[in-house]
Parts: C-alpha cells; sequence; structure tokens
C-alpha cells in the first residue's frame, strides 16, 4: 500500500469536509471521490473519524513548515519578526479559503470552534518556539527594548488567539477594519513596541 493512496485519501476528504461538512461526508462519499474501494479506506483508516484527526494533523504541519520557511531567511531579526507575524495571518487565510468553497475551513471551524482549537493546540507548541527563537534573535539588537520583548511574550498568544477568532468569524468589517492590511499594522504595531524609547 502506498503512501501516495493514504495522501489522495487525506485530501479528497479534506474538500468534502469543506463543501459537504464533516457529519454529511461519509465513507462512501470519500471512496467515490477518491475512486477507491471502501476496503481501500478501511486499511488506511479505522473511521471518518480517523481521516478528519489527519486531515487536521496535516493543516496544522502545513502551517508550521510556513512559519518554519519565514524563521529561516536571512534577515535582520526585527524585520524576519514581522514578516513571520504577516506570515502567519497569511497561514490562517490560506487555511480559511479553498478554490472549492468561499468560506473554505473557516465554514468548518465556525460550526465548531473545537475544531479550529485543535489545530491551535497541535501548532502551538512549535510556533511558540519559533517565536521565541526570534524574539531571542531580537535581543541582540541594540534597538529593542529587552523589557518590551519579555512582554511580548506574554502578550503575543493572547493577540494571535483573539486576531484568529476575528478572522475565521470574518467580523473584520464590523469592527471597522481593513483586513487587507490589518497583518501589516498588527506586525508594525508589534514591533514599534520592543523598540527602545527616546
Amino acid at each position: 500500500m502506498s503512501n501516495r493512496t493514504r495522501e489522495k485519501l487525506i485530501e479528497v476528504a479534506r474538500h468534502l469536509f469543506i463543501r459537504k461538512g464533516i457529519e454529511n461526508t461519509t465513507m462512501v462519499d470519500i471512496a467515490n471521490a477518491s475512486e477507491k474501494g471502501r476496503r481501500t479506506i478501511y486499511t488506511y483508516f479505522k473511521s471518518k473519524r480517523a481521516i478528519y484527526e489527519a486531515v487536521i494533523e496535516r493543516e496544522s504541519q502545513r502551517i508550521i513548515e510556513r512559519l518554519e520557511a519565514v524563521t529561516q531567511q536571512d534577515l535582520p531579526p526585527l524585520q524576519k519578526l514581522h514578516q513571520f507575524i504577516v506570515a502567519r495571518f497569511e497561514i490562517l487565510k490560506i487555511a480559511t479559503a479553498s478554490p472549492i468553497h468561499s468560506e473554505g475551513i473557516r465554514a468548518i471551524f465556525t460550526k465548531d470552534n473545537k475544531r479550529y482549537d485543535r489545530i491551535i493546540a497541535n501548532t502551538y507548541r512549535e510556533e511558540r518556539a519559533m517565536l521565541n527563537r526570534l524574539m531571542r534573535e531580537c535581543l541582540d539588537d541594540p534597538s529593542v527594548d529587552r523589557r518590551q520583548v519579555v512582554r511580548l511574550r506574554v502578550v503575543i498568544p493572547l493577540l494571535q488567539t483573539g486576531v484568529d477568532i476575528s478572522f475565521i468569524r470574518d467580523n473584520y468589517k464590523e469592527l471597522g477594519v481593513d483586513e487587507a492590511s490589518f497583518p501589516n499594522v498588527v506586525a508594525t504595531f508589534i514591533i514599534n513596541g520592543l523598540l527602545k524609547k527616546g
């Protein structure tokens, strides 16, 4: 049995979950859409729940890979942190959008916030480690207020959670915020907060 078959089943299930919803997608739907027999599906996954777990794991891994790519860039620490924050917004935008359905995974999350929490819980530890590395790099910059970096370690997870929820609920317009410029505004605000005053 090939790993490629498993990957195809995960991707097919992801698209069906987005289009039809998790509750309305059956193992038969996944079998038909993947052009595989149900027996093949059960070779890789014991249940629809197991496929769903694999989809969540895959989305989490994609987020981590994209963020890791930002941290590997050869840039000054503050610029890298700025790009990391902006990239996180872009990743969230990609994760909640899909060419199949205008609402994408956002439609799944808004029905059940626990699903959002699962992806965040899967990525949080690794993302936090990347952020800590970036903030340690920022400490070497003489223009940075070290106390502010310590404060940022406490504040940024809270800020990210609030922003994520607003994004997933698509209530930027209600808040009078332009979604396109918001990532850069937030990143600039955070970076400016790290700089020494005077």
